[in-house]
């Protein structure tokens, strides 16, 4: 499955925002560092992680980086099957303080294609919450602190 349509899946079936983040953080580190439309879909999923959490603060912050982005970008988030016209519409529910879920607008064909794919797995609404703390990052940790220090040696 293409790295959106496992974003696509994760936010609008799953709920999954955190595993939202690590698969374009993954497609991100992996080249497309020029990409700002993913830097607009993760920023997006952060702050629905946030948000779901409680931590409305650290949401309020993140939503107005995602949807600055998603201006920025909305052609080549066209491009992905975003439907950037409806989301861009949705930006005042995505900014109401109580937490609810909001699928992400999608082209009738990404929809389509997320449609078929087979839930696994059912998660737990508070693993979900949580899910930050109760998973090994260990290799993005790792990762990141190469990178750092890498940059740091220039």
């Amino acid at each position: 499955m293409h790295p959106i349509e496992q974003f696509a899946f994760e936010f609008n079936v799953q709920q999954d925002y955190f595993e939202c983040h690590e698969v374009l953080e993954e497609l991100w580190q992996a080249g497309q560092r020029q990409d700002e439309s993913l830097v607009a879909l993760i920023q997006l999923a952060v702050a629905r992680y946030h948000h779901r959490r409680g931590n409305l603060a650290g949401a309020m912050r993140t939503y107005p980086k995602a949807f600055q982005k998603i201006e920025r970008h909305a052609g080549s988030l066209a491009g992905h099957g975003i439907d950037v016209v409806h989301l861009l519409g949705l930006r005042p529910a995505f900014m109401q303080p109580d937490y609810q879920h909001i699928p992400l607008p999608l082209a009738k064909d990404l929809q389509r294609r997320i449609q078929q794919v087979p839930v696994d797995v059912q998660h737990d609404p508070s693993f979900l919450r949580h899910k930050h703390v109760l998973r090994d990052r260990q290799d993005v940790i790792s990762a990141r602190q190469l990178a750092l220090a890498a940059r740091n040696k220039k």
